[in-house]
Order: C-alpha cells, then structure tokens, then sequence
C-alpha cells in the first residue's frame, strides 16, 4: 500500500474510531449503524478556521459539510470491510496519532502553567534577573597605539590620524573591514588585535572596568552602526573606536514578565515530566536491545526526511499525516489538517 492511501485510511479510520466513544447530541445523519450527532458536526465546524467556519451559515452548507463527513465514514466503514485497519502501514500511521492523543492528554493539561503559584514566578524572576534587566550593550572594535607622555602621545594621535583617514578611504572604496584589518596590523591590545580590536558586547560598566572610562565614554557617544571617533587619549594612550551595533537595554518589571515566565516555567516542566513519564513507562517495561541485530541493519543513502512535528518539550512526536481533500462545488480552498476530516 502507498503512503500516501495509508495515510488518508488512518485518518479516516482514526475519525471512526474517534466517535464510537463520543456520542451525544440529536443524530443528524446515519451511514450504517453509524450514527453522526450534531454535536459532532459542531465540533468539527468549531475545528476548521473562522474564514471557513463562516461559510456554513445556511442549511445548504451545512448539508455541504456534513456530506463530507458522510463520505468520511463511508470510506473508513470500506476500509475495515477490506481489512486496511489491520494493514502494517496504516497500524504504524494509526500508532502516531495514538501517541499524539496520548501525550496533549497526558501532558498538555497543565501546559498553561495557571496552577503555578506568584510566589515561584518571583522566584524564578529572581534567580534569572539577568534575561529581564539588562543594560544597553554595545560591540565596538577598537585601535590601541600605547603612550607613555607628552612626545609619545603626540606621535600616537598623529598616526591614529593617518590610519584613520586611510581607513575611511578604503571604506568609501567597499572593503568593509577596513578597520578590522588596520586592528590587526597596528593595534597593540594583545587580546583583541588577533580578533580586529573586537571587544564583543559590553556594557557601558562592563568596559569602564575592562578597560577606561575613556574608552567606555567614546563608544557609547557613538549612535549609529559603522560611526567611529577621532583620535581620543586614555590612560593607556590613543585610541580609535568603531561601532558595530549596539542593543536596547532592557527593564521588564516582575509583573511585566508574569506571564512569559508562566508559559517557560510550564514548558520546562511539561519537558521534565516527559523525560521522567518516559522513563517510568520503560522502567516498568521488558525492553531489549539486540546490538548484534541492529548493526547488520544497511541504510540506503536518502534525502534527508521532512523534519517530524515536534512536542513543545523538544522531543519528535511523528504528524498526522495530511488528507486528499475532496473539492466542492464552488470550493475555494479546503483545508488538510487531519484534524479536519470531518468537513471541509
């Protein structure tokens, strides 16, 4: 079987599967033995986006989308006739969505994080202060020509002044690294001229203390990407600065940061009640691993396979596969989200 029919089979199966354990509501239409309610139309109305939803505002659309739900259960009632729910594929495809039902149950309950008192949220705003406070920061590159008095630092400015120049002649010409390279050359910052005179992002404080507050002072003078200064004296002689970018500061109140602190707090623990949940499961489970076996296995050179859906704690969790829409009348785009079998 293709994977493609196995996978509109499991769906479709899985739909049928679905309702033998959720009847309620008037039937509105039987296939069968099959009985399909109003409440299950309504919910896979409620499944589809708001711009179809809006479509089935009269009785002739209705009748429309519960059509499709009546050719649905028609194909998965042939499908087990035919035996496809015993089919390897559709199994494999069937056990997927299993696991997907299995783990928004299990896990997804509490992936809101209402349950989780202020008083942890502080606690944790507390101990990662540094992801909602921070100060402006800035990357320069920087140029050190060393001055121990008055005649050295002289000379110094006066060839800062040149390399500057020739810097910004090269610039104008496209070599965008201009300064970089004259770093490298004439810089004698021992850490940063192997690097281009780059400093990495500072703050303000952070490169008064690394360095002067000369050097801190001139680079956060600088206001836009590319902007250098002119020869400047420091402790450590004359310097040239140019700026690469600089980042907003940050200073989000505890309030502020409430609810995104929920929403993280919740999803790392969804991902360690995973890790333990899956552990437990194997734990309590006769798992044997046949090296011998596995590594006689060959694996055909491929294309790389289309990344899986993912679970929100990280680990892989196979999609549902989409289904062959069926167009209508009149029909502009159907949706194919599994999930949406049911109707259009």
């Amino acid at each position: 079987m293709n994977t493609r029919l196995a996978s509109v089979l499991c769906a479709t199966l899985a739909l049928a599967a679905c309702r033998k354990g959720e009847k309620s509501g008037p039937v509105v239409a039987e296939v069968g033995d099959e009985k399909i309610t109003a409440d299950e139309v309504r919910q896979r109305l409620n499944e589809t986006s708001p711009f179809l939803r809006a479509r089935y505002n009269t009785l002739e659309r209705k009748k429309e989308f519960l059509e499709n739900m009546v050719r649905n259960e028609l194909l998965a009632q042939e499908a087990i006739r035919q035996g496809y729910d015993k089919s390897p594929a559709v199994r494999e495809q069937m056990k997927r969505a299993m696991i997907q039902e299995l783990i928004k149950h299990q896990l997804d309950s509490k992936l809101a994080g209402t349950d989780i008192p202020d008083e942890e949220l502080k606690k944790f705003y507390d101990a990662h202060l540094d992801d909602f406070v921070k100060p402006e920061r800035a990357r320069v590159f920087h140029i050190l020509l060393p001055a121990k008095d008055a005649r050295e630092r002289a000379e110094a400015k006066k060839k800062a002044a040149a390399l500057l120049k020739d810097i910004d002649a090269r610039e104008k010409k496209g070599e965008t690294n201009a300064f970089q390279t004259a770093a490298i050359k004439e810089s004698k910052d021992a850490l940063s001229a192997p690097l281009g005179g780059d400093l990495r992002f500072l703050s303000k404080d952070e490169l008064t203390k690394a360095y002067n507050a000369e050097l801190a002072n001139a680079a956060f003078d600088l206001k836009n990407p590319g902007d250098k200064t002119q020869p400047f004296e420091t402790p450590a002689g004359v310097e040239l600065v140019k700026l690469q970018v600089k980042t907003v500061a940050m200073n989000r109140s505890f309030e502020e940061s409430k609810e995104p602190i929920r929403q993280r707090m919740a999803r790392e623990r969804r991902s360690r009640d995973y890790d333990e949940w899956v552990k437990k499961l194997r734990d309590n489970a006769k798992v044997a691993i046949h090296e011998q076996e596995l590594e006689k296995i060959q694996v055909d050179a491929a294309p790389a396979p289309q990344q899986p859906a993912s679970i929100s704690s990280g680990h892989p969790i196979p999609a549902l596969p989409p289904v062959a829409p069926v167009s209508q009348p009149g029909q502009k785009a159907p949706p194919t989200a599994a999930s949406k079998i049911g109707g259009n």
